[in-house]
């Protein structure tokens, strides 16, 4: 029986290490090169605005099917801004668009949104037993970062 459920841990982690290196392929596409750009130069005061423009879309990433609740900014050279999301209800592919739209006149919204429509398609294709994805938290940097929770 102890064997069964080895064997069984192995296979799940060969399908995650997949899945990961998956990921690194194609997660951060754009939107990597788009964060690093945005923090390469960045000063305090963008750093405020950042934080502002992401309060001011708080509602839009509710109709999204994110709950932000946190936000973290880090003064450190060089500075970075940490989101966590909690996940409320994913929309289908049929209705991002409409929420990408209502987001344009933000780069760091649209970038935000886009992350975490890929954070969450990607959660979707490992499945981990009864766990299912509560939190997404992004990492705007010089060196971006995505992470999932899962419980």
């Amino acid at each position: 029986m102890n064997e069964n459920i080895l064997d069984k841990a192995k296979a799940s982690a060969a399908v995650i290490k997949h899945k990961v290196s998956d990921l690194k392929e194609n997660f951060w596409d754009d939107e990597k090169k788009e964060i690093i750009d945005e923090y390469k130069d960045i000063t305090s005061e963008k750093l405020k605005s950042n934080l502002e423009t992401l309060g001011n879309y708080t509602a839009l990433f509710s109709e999204a099917g994110y709950e932000l609740s946190s936000m973290n900014a880090s003064i450190a050279l060089p500075p970075d801004i940490s989101i966590t999301f909690k996940c409320l209800n994913a929309l289908p592919e049929s209705e991002r668009n409409n929420i990408l739209s209502k987001a344009q006149d933000s780069k760091i919204a649209t970038m935000i949104l886009k992350s975490l429509f890929k954070a969450s398609d990607y959660s979707e294709s490992i499945k981990i037993g009864e766990f299912k994805l509560r939190s997404i938290n992004i990492k705007m940097g010089l060196i971006p970062s995505i992470s999932v929770s899962f419980s």
